[in-house]
Order: structure tokens, then sequence, then C-alpha cells
């Protein structure tokens, strides 16, 4: 629980006790100056339930995120897997088409580097 709403509370109260010894006494000021602490309290009691939920979702996230860290890598791995049988699978099915597809890729890689010079 966050100071504020303990703080609020305690000011609500004072402002409730305040406007009654007002009413008791009379003394429309002291009524009057009850109520604006009545709303203060309040206004400060609700501030500190915002920090509370704000503070209450970040721990939320932070918890959250190991959780969804080591899922992304398990769904990275799947498809480097998947990705992996299909080129293996293609290799092994059309040996001569991958020799070629390699010996191009390694001539255009020389040639961009040979260019370079």
């Amino acid at each position: 629980m966050d100071s504020d709403r303990i703080t609020g509370a305690g000011q609500d109260l004072g402002g409730k006790v305040q406007q009654r010894v007002g009413e008791w006494t009379g003394d429309a000021g002291t009524q009057a100056q009850g109520l604006a602490d009545q709303a203060a309290g309040a206004a400060r009691s609700v501030y500190g339930q915002a920090k509370d939920q704000v503070r209450d979702a970040v721990r939320g996230l932070a918890d959250a995120a190991p959780d969804s860290i080591d899922q992304a890598r398990e769904t990275g791995r799947d498809y480097y897997r998947r990705a992996d049988r299909a080129v293996a699978r293609q290799v092994g099915d059309h040996h001569l088409a991958a020799l070629l597809m390699a010996g191009a890729i390694g001539y255009v890689f020389g040639w961009l580097l040979h260019n370079r010079r």
C-alpha cells in the first residue's frame, strides 16, 4: 500500500472531523476547510491507488518478461529446425541443382570481392 493512500485517508478523516466540528459550532469557515481537506484527502488517496496499480502492472510485466523471452527463443529454434530440415530435404532431392547454386553463389561473392579492389 502506498503512503499517499494512507496520508489521503488520514486527511479525509481529519476533514470529516473538522467539518462536523464546524457544523456543531456553527462556523462556516471550519466546515468549508473540512470539506476542502476531505477533497484533498480523497484526491491523494486516489493518486496513491493509481501509483499502486502502476507499480503492480510494472511488476507483472517484469515477471512475464522472462517467460516471453523463453517462448521467443523456443519459437526461433523451432523455425530454425524447420528451415534446416527443408533445406536438407531440397538438397537431398536435388544434388546437382544444389551444387550448381552453391557454385554460383560462391562465384558471385568472389566477383564482388574482387571488384572492390
